[in-house]
């Protein structure tokens, strides 16, 4: 599987929405480069650590009692630049988290309106509304707009998608097998129902007989 494709697989194993790709890779930072970038943000305890839970590294802030909202955004804007999840105490975590999501959610419509629009398809986007909208008709909708290969690939649910199965790969027991949806098909249905309002999400993914 490509890059993206391992991003999808991921993150339908861990029951999560899958992030809007970006345009190009970014260079990998290194976990004391981040811890850098959060320390300056005026947290001097910040050190790099591995988080068994996530299985990955990730900048800890455990000293410190209470950060400023313009403390929180440097910290929110680092991880973002550097793909490290931030940790913090729970009183200053419970502040941090909401500031992080919507700095990442801006950020990656930001990235997703970008990429429709250099491909002539923004302008086209039709946007969600879950009041006046019927989910099956906006699926089509948005399969119409990334093209043929689109076709069937979106499961309407309830004010959301899921990836149709065999759309995209499966788990069996001898690992992933592959879909019929390319990259590009993938990056434009991610990144449409990122602007559209229309989120993509995973329903579990265990493996096939």
């Amino acid at each position: 599987m490509s890059g993206f494709q391992v991003q999808l697989a991921l993150a339908a194993l861990a029951g999560v929405a899958p992030a809007a790709p970006r345009e190009a890779p970014v260079p990998p930072v290194k976990p004391a480069t981040a811890a850098a970038q959060v320390a300056a943000c005026g947290f001097k305890s910040a050190r790099p650590r591995f988080d068994g839970g996530l299985e990955e590294d990730v900048v800890d802030v455990s000293d410190v009692a209470s950060a400023s909202e313009e403390q929180l955004r440097c910290v929110a804007l680092a991880s973002l630049a550097t793909s490290y999840f931030v940790t913090f105490p729970p009183a200053v975590e419970e502040a941090y988290l909401p500031l992080y999501r919507r700095l990442s959610d801006e950020q990656q419509k930001a990235a997703a309106r970008i990429w429709l629009q250099k491909r002539g398809l923004l302008a086209r986007l039709p946007l969600y509304d879950a009041a006046a909208a019927d989910d099956a008709s906006f699926a089509r909708a948005l399969e119409h707009l990334c093209g043929r290969k689109a076709a069937g690939a979106l499961q309407p649910m309830h004010g959301m998608a899921t990836f149709s199965r065999g759309a995209m790969w499966t788990l069996t027991e001898r690992g992933f097998s592959k879909g019929k949806l390319d990259d590009e098909t993938l990056h434009c249905l991610v990144n449409a129902s990122t602007v559209a309002g229309y989120p993509i999400g995973f329903i579990g993914n265990g493996p096939a007989e």
